[in-house]
C-alpha cells in the first residue's frame, strides 16, 4: 500500500451509528484486536484490555445503564435555563450501542510514575516536571490502540463508533464487566455491519491545524 492509498483509505473511514441486524463473526472481531495490539505504547507497557460484548443481555444492560444516567442528567438540566441545550444530545450516548451487535469497551490502567519517584529520590519536586502521569502516557497508548481497531474495522467492511458519552454509566458498566482498579474504561465502541455509509463530515484543513517551524 502506498502513502496515497493509505491516506485515501483513512479519508473514507466514518463513525457509524446505524447497523444491520447481522452478527459479527468471532474471527473478524479477533482481527480487530490483533490490529489494536500492534499500536505503540509508552515503554512497551501495552496498558490496554478490551471487553468484547456480544451477549444480547449484557449489551442491553450496558445500554440501560447509560440511558438511565442520561435521563438523570436531562432531569437535572431541565431545572435550569439550559433545558433545551442538552435536548436529545444524550441519546447519542446510548443509541449507537443499542443498535450494534457488538460493544467493545477498551480499558487502560495507570502504572507507578517511575520518573516522579526518581526525581523525588534526588530531592526534587515531581510536580515541577512533566512526568509520565502528567503526560497521560497510558491513556495516549490505549487511544492509539483504539484507532488501530477502528481502522481495521473499516478495512473489514465493518462500521464503528468510539464514544466518550457511555462513561456516564461507568460505575454500572464496570460492575457488569468486572472492571476493577487499576483498570478503567476508555469510552465504548459500537461495532457492526453498517446499515449505510454516513456522509463525510467536514474536516479542518491542514493549514488551520498545523504550525510549521522550518
Amino acid at each position: 500500500m502506498t502513502g496515497d492509498e493509505l491516506l485515501g483509505f483513512l479519508r473514507t473511514r466514518r463513525s457509524v451509528r446505524a447497523f444491520a441486524d447481522r452478527p459479527v463473526e468471532r474471527d473478524v472481531l479477533e482481527r480487530l484486536f490483533e490490529a489494536a495490539i500492534t499500536a505503540p505504547s509508552s515503554t512497551n507497557r501495552q496498558p490496554w484490555r478490551f471487553a468484547a460484548v456480544t451477549s444480547p443481555e449484557t449489551r442491553r444492560a450496558i445500554v440501560d445503564a447509560v440511558h438511565r444516567r442520561c435521563e438523570e442528567i436531562k432531569a437535572v438540566i431541565r431545572r435550569s435555563h439550559h433545558a433545551e441545550d442538552f435536548g436529545a444530545y444524550g441519546d447519542f450516548f446510548w443509541e449507537p450501542l443499542a443498535a450494534a451487535p457488538v460493544i467493545v469497551v477498551p480499558q487502560t490502567r495507570a502504572y507507578p510514575d517511575l520518573i516522579a519517584e526518581l526525581v523525588a529520590s534526588g530531592g526534587g519536586d515531581p510536580a515541577a516536571y512533566s512526568t509520565p502521569a502528567a503526560m497521560q502516557a497510558e491513556l495516549c497508548s490505549t487511544s492509539a490502540a483504539v484507532m488501530n481497531l477502528l481502522a481495521q474495522a473499516h478495512a473489514e467492511g465493518l462500521g464503528a463508533c468510539w464514544m466518550a458519552g457511555p462513561t456516564v454509566g461507568r460505575d454500572e458498566i464496570h460492575a457488569l464487566l468486572g472492571i476493577t482498579p487499576p483498570w478503567h474504561m476508555v469510552g465504548a465502541i459500537a461495532v457492526g455491519w453498517p446499515e449505510a455509509q454516513p456522509p463525510a463530515q467536514p474536516r479542518k484543513p491542514v493549514g488551520k491545524v498545523v504550525t510549521w517551524f522550518p
